[in-house]
């Protein structure tokens, strides 16, 4: 009676699998920095900002800064900033006067804050297309900050940067950015682990 109940089978080893690059910025690496404090837009109640650009070998990451003047809600600065508005995406007035912002890359490509991510279950293959997904942040009533990842490394040659945020009065913005400046960063990144021999 002593193996009546035995003891289980010891568990399976755990398959850690790579986090895809298109993903988010890695955690094993230090970036370059690319000096950049921008204003994409302003108006009366509102500006955007860029800063914190951070160059890896797959990407771009970066901080957007947003600040209000208005009275509004912070749920509402809030569902902008971070894309968890739930039923007021399907609302088309909201859809077209909301924040949009997002680059071109020197090659045509563009990719923006609204548009298609890839499929986490494809975690095992690159999308067709560069992305631009949204990270952690925070903020208050009248200011959000969020991190963001481009993904790819932008080539060498001009990065354009459009914002607008009609219902804030932000007309389009359009701002280029130095490509090779951002390519020369990620070629100073490194491991922070040594490699071992």
């Amino acid at each position: 009676m002593s193996d009546f109940f035995p003891d289980p089978p010891p568990p399976p080893e755990p398959v850690e699998r790579p986090t895809p690059g298109w993903f988010g910025p890695p955690d094993d690496v230090l970036p370059g920095v690319v000096p950049v404090e921008l204003v994409l837009g302003r108006s009366p109640h509102a500006v955007v900002m860029l800063s914190g650009m951070r160059a890896f070998p797959a990407g771009l990451a970066m901080t957007l800064h947003v600040r209000t003047r208005s009275g509004r809600q912070h749920d509402v600065l809030h569902e902008e900033i971070f894309d968890d508005a739930g039923d007021r995406h399907r609302d088309p007035v909201w859809r077209r006067d909301r924040l949009k912002w997002g680059f071109e890359l020197a090659d045509g490509r563009r990719t923006t804050n609204l548009g298609p991510w890839p499929e986490l279950s494809a975690v095992d293959q690159d999308p067709d297309h560069p992305v631009l997904m949204g990270g952690g942040g925070g903020g208050s009533d009248h200011s959000a900050d969020r991190d963001y990842w481009l993904w790819p490394l932008p080539p060498p040659g001009p990065l354009v940067v459009v914002c607008e945020w009609v219902s804030r009065g932000i007309e389009r913005t359009v701002t280029r950015l130095d490509g090779d400046a951002i390519v020369a960063a990620a070629g100073r990144s490194s491991p922070v682990w040594p490699t071992e021999d």
